[in-house]
């Protein structure tokens, strides 16, 4: 896991979404960014995209990580980086 919560000054700090699921650490929403040392990340992604009902931050194992979100309400969302 390379990210989890983070404080809203953090997040900043970092370059994060103003309104970050990483900036909510509560139960049902919140966000986390993880890699698999040796993995095929795209096919990682690929995976969670067919089973995972959350967000998903699609093109981010071009960059090196898989971000999963949980949104309030939970919705199905996807965006490219």
């Amino acid at each position: 896991i390379t990210s989890g919560y983070r404080p809203w000054h953090i997040n900043a700090a970092v370059g994060g979404a103003r309104y970050s699921e990483h900036l909510y650490s509560a139960p049902w929403v919140g966000a986390v960014d993880f890699y698999l040392p040796h993995a095929n990340l795209a096919a990682v992604e690929r995976w969670i995209d067919s089973r995972w009902s959350h967000s998903l931050g699609l093109a981010a194992a071009r960059r090196g990580f898989i971000h999963l979100g949980m949104r309030q309400g939970g919705p199905r969302v996807r965006w490219n980086y």
